[in-house]
């Protein structure tokens, strides 16, 4: 102790030159200890910055695929419009070609039971339909109408089986009666094995059945099968009309 306290009255820079050297061996000592400690509190604090970033990214992402389902939303109803003005062009173009004869009607509702195939339209008597009057769109034959109230008529397509039309094979004598089968495939009946008519043939009313007037396309030849037995072959027909996206038909008025 008292070589201590001499020291420190008798040379006390040798005292403060020691308690540097020591405080710079601590600090060299105790640096790279602080550093490493500091390291995992960045780490973490990475770590969250990251993860804030990652829920601000999804929140993004989710805001962007509700737009864009927004847009596509839209845009079919854009599209659906789109088709719809080209129907009605299509359905003006072709009452234009025969004024005063047809009445346009929109199909609202359709009774597609085994036994019986039919849509409904929203014309009736009111607006001068009758029962038996031929329904078409620029396609082809839909059918015809079987029951008409004051304001709705229900219309029977040539897929039920109650329907018949006698056709002719466009630009060949062959004739046959195309009935329905309750189906999307047609029958055409009573043609002979021997008759001209091929895959890919196109049938028209023939007028000789009383309710069709004649020219009116119906359908198109899918098969021909002329080794079933009997005299006659067996004919699948697809008809134009997709009846089951039916949205818009023309009646034909009794002259």
């Amino acid at each position: 102790m008292l070589i201590v306290s001499f020291l420190s009255f008798t040379n006390t820079p040798i005292v403060f030159k020691t308690f540097a050297a020591i405080k710079g061996g601590l600090s060299i000592a105790i640096g790279p200890a602080l550093k490493v400690i500091g390291k995992p509190v960045d780490g973490i604090r990475g770590v969250f910055n990251g993860y804030i970033n990652l829920i601000d990214t999804k929140k993004e992402n989710d805001e962007m695929k509700a737009q864009l389902g927004k847009l596509r939303m839209e845009n079919q109803k854009l599209q659906e419009l789109e088709r719809e003005n080209r129907r009605f062009k299509t359905l003006l173009a072709f009452m234009d070609t025969k004024p005063n004869t047809l009445i346009a009607a929109k199909v609202i509702g359709e009774d597609l039971k085994n036994w019986f195939r039919s849509i409904i339209i929203d014309k009736g008597k009111n607006q001068g339909v009758r029962e038996k009057m031929p329904v078409i769109t620029p396609k082809g034959i839909v059918g015809q109408a079987v029951e008409v109230d004051q304001w709705h008529s229900k219309v029977m397509i040539i897929n039920d089986t109650n329907s018949s039309i006698d056709v002719n094979i466009e630009g060949k004598n062959t004739r046959g009666l195309l009935e329905g089968t309750g189906q999307n495939i047609l029958k055409l009946k009573y043609v002979v094995k021997n008759d001209a008519i091929e895959i890919g043939d196109k049938l028209f009313t023939s007028g000789k059945d009383g309710i069709f007037p004649k020219g009116i396309p119906v359908g198109i030849v899918m098969t021909v099968d002329r080794n079933k037995a009997g005299i006659f072959a067996d004919i699948d027909v697809m008809p134009f009309n997709n009846f089951k996206e039916l949205d818009e038909v023309l009646i034909i008025r009794k002259q």
